[in-house]
């Protein structure tokens, strides 16, 4: 089980993290999240989610292909499903192609419209053409309605659901051919937005083999619509019929335009549909277990007998990671300096642990009194004093190493890595792809073993680099958010090396609520978007604007900067010392944290490929 093409093949089982690279095992790898039930419900539902949150699995585990995927391809047991969903991605290519200034907007919605229509009203009819011929006693479509189908979408006569299918997809061909060399003199007949789709989606649903199921139009990638497009999705979701609804997949931010193609008709949650954040519906716990249901069916590919992620992914505890870190040599440092100003003193830390130690010797350094006074405390007041530890032993991690090269902070053990993923299910699988692979590269075997923490803590750097990478080619506002992402990455290390006279564990931030925060409205929206930053309301504000929420750096990012990958305190941060941020890092850093001397201590170094970016200016 454990030979060289096998330990390879469960690394790159990790390695495959896009719903389109899965092809067929996309079905088979499938694990149902909580909140799918909501989908398979009556009501329009807006799954939204950043980029690898998984909206694509699911959805398309929705459409009739997914349930046939999922019923072990069973077509026999078709005819009880209660609902048949139906697939489209909006892609880039086709829809951005409804553009120009050969015609105006409105023109432009209208060729759209169609295309919609011939595009769904495709959909169903191959869907139709393979349940009459896969499905025992399928269903034979009435030729009126395959005539009036292919008439009024303007293809060619059809009388059945073969010839409707074949009819729908030349005339789609044709269509798309006519879009791409337009000729505004002569403009193609057009059908009515919404019109052809009501009435097949009727006519289906009143034969009797059809009789109280649901059809599901399931469209992704909506953020690539076009304002004017998202309109007229808008408006086909509003004014849907009984018997069919709306299923959208859409990245955070992604939807643009709220109203139809009436300016004065809004479509609103929860009136008019079912909105599905995945962020915070499989937050914390929940998408642990999702997380770990993953998992568990892509090592069930190779290892049947079932690997176990937390044997795989050792987590090191507070007192261990501080061993690995130093501690024992800075506990032995004070209590030398101990020794020297009253040895009276180490008695009663004789029994105390070095990480305690080293908490003492750095709270007298943070409150500028001495080691004695400390310890004093510590004895007078021990409830206070072990509040403190408990607070404090996290954030001393970070300052043990001081501005030694090397390590200054392990990230390791499953629940670690899940907190780094921040919910999203395709950087899970990058962490634990990515420690896979250079366990393997280490000359060690990846089939399961226990990876070293320091390993996993190289994993996590690396994926955080690749993806800051990766932000950079983000078209119009990648070189913006990579010098975000960068200052603010490393304004939250030096504020983690550096907690004294502030509260540890800073890292999140918030806009002050008197000050016009216009100018980065939209670089906070694409940085939202592009995951970036993660956001979440704050629990002080009500009223939802750019000023409601809580910003923090994604934590994918948290190990190649060195910062806490917790969700914990938060700072204030002005619009104009982000922009500064963003500008002149150093300077602005330095007066942000009212650092003297740390501002210039030596970037990591994974940080020097930046060097020039954190230099003087």
């Amino acid at each position: 089980m454990s030979d060289a093409s096998e330990r390879r093949d469960l690394a790159e089982l990790f390695g495959i993290y896009r719903a389109e690279w899965l092809k067929d095992a996309i079905f088979r790898l499938f694990s149902q999240p909580s909140y799918f039930p909501e989908l398979e419900t009556d009501r329009p539902c807006l799954l939204e989610g950043g980029r690898g949150t998984g909206k694509t699995t699911v959805l398309q585990c929705l459409s009739f292909e997914g349930r046939l995927a999922r019923d072990g391809n069973d077509p026999t047991r078709a005819g009880e499903w209660p609902y048949y969903g139906f697939y489209y991605k909006a892609d880039t290519n086709s829809v951005r192609a409804f553009q120009g200034d050969e015609l105006p907007e409105r023109q432009w919605q209208k060729l759209f419209a169609h295309y919609l229509n011939l595009v769904l009203c495709g959909r169903v009819a191959d869907f139709l053409e393979w349940f009459g011929k896969a499905v025992p006693s399928g269903v034979s479509l009435p030729p009126e309605l395959c005539a009036n189908t292919a008439e009024s979408l303007f293809c060619q006569p059809a009388t059945t659901a073969e010839e409707l299918s074949a009819s729908i997809q030349q005339g789609l061909r044709r269509f798309e051919g006519w879009v791409n060399n337009i000729d505004p003199t002569n403009l193609p007949p057009m059908s009515m937005q919404g019109v052809a789709l009501e009435h097949l989606c009727n006519a289906v649903l009143n034969l009797p083999r059809f009789k109280g199921k649901r059809l599901f139009f399931i469209i992704d990638e909506f953020e690539n619509l076009r304002d004017d497009q998202q309109a007229v999705v808008n408006t086909l979701v509003k004014h849907c019929g009984p018997g069919y609804t709306f299923k959208i997949g859409v990245r955070e931010q992604g939807w643009r335009r709220r109203h139809t193609l009436n300016p004065d008709e809004q479509l609103q949650s929860p009136a008019d549909y079912e909105r599905i954040n995945i962020e915070e519906r499989l937050d914390g716990d929940q998408f642990a277990s999702f997380a770990a249901e993953v998992c568990r069916l892509r090592i069930a590919e190779r290892y049947p007998e079932s690997l176990y992620l937390e044997t795989m992914l050792p987590a090191l505890s507070v007192e261990d990671e501080a061993v690995l870190l130093g501690v024992n040599q800075v506990a032995k440092a004070a209590r030398e300096a101990i020794a020297r100003s009253d040895p009276d003193l180490l008695t009663p830390l004789e029994d105390v642990s070095s990480l305690e130690v080293a908490l003492i010797a750095y709270w007298a350094r943070a409150k500028r009194i001495s080691i004695a006074r400390v310890v004093q405390e510590r004895a007078e007041q021990p409830e206070t004093w072990q509040n403190r530890l408990h607070n404090y032993r996290v954030p001393l991690l970070f300052t043990l190493r001081g501005s030694v090269p090397g390590v200054r902070k392990y990230y390791a053990g499953w629940r670690t890595f899940t907190l780094l993923a921040g919910n999203n299910i395709r950087y899970l699988l990058q962490l634990v792809g990515e420690a896979l692979r250079l366990q393997r590269l280490d000359g060690q075997p990846a089939d399961g073993e226990p990876i070293d923490p320091l390993v996993q803590t190289r994993a996590a750097i690396s994926v955080g680099q690749k993806n800051i990478k990766d932000l950079e080619g983000l078209g119009v506002h990648g070189a913006q958010l990579t010098r975000l992402v960068l200052s603010l990455g490393r304004l939250f290390e030096m504020l983690a090396q550096s907690p004294q006279g502030r509260r540890p564990e800073v890292t999140r931030f918030t806009l002050p609520p008197n000050e016009p925060a216009d100018e980065i409205e939209p670089l906070l929206r694409a940085a939202v978007m592009h995951l970036a930053l993660v956001r979440r309301v704050s629990s002080q504000r009500t009223d939802l604007d750019l000023k409601s929420y809580d910003y923090a750096v994604h934590p994918i990012f948290a190990a190649f900067f060195g910062f806490s990958h917790r969700d914990m305190r938060k700072m204030e941060l002005s619009p104009n010392q982000i922009l500064r941020l963003m500008q002149d890092p150093k300077r602005t850093i330095r007066e942000i944290a009212r650092l003297e001397t740390d501002a210039d201590a030596p970037l990591p170094d994974q940080l020097r490929l930046f060097e020039s970016f954190y230099g003087d200016r």
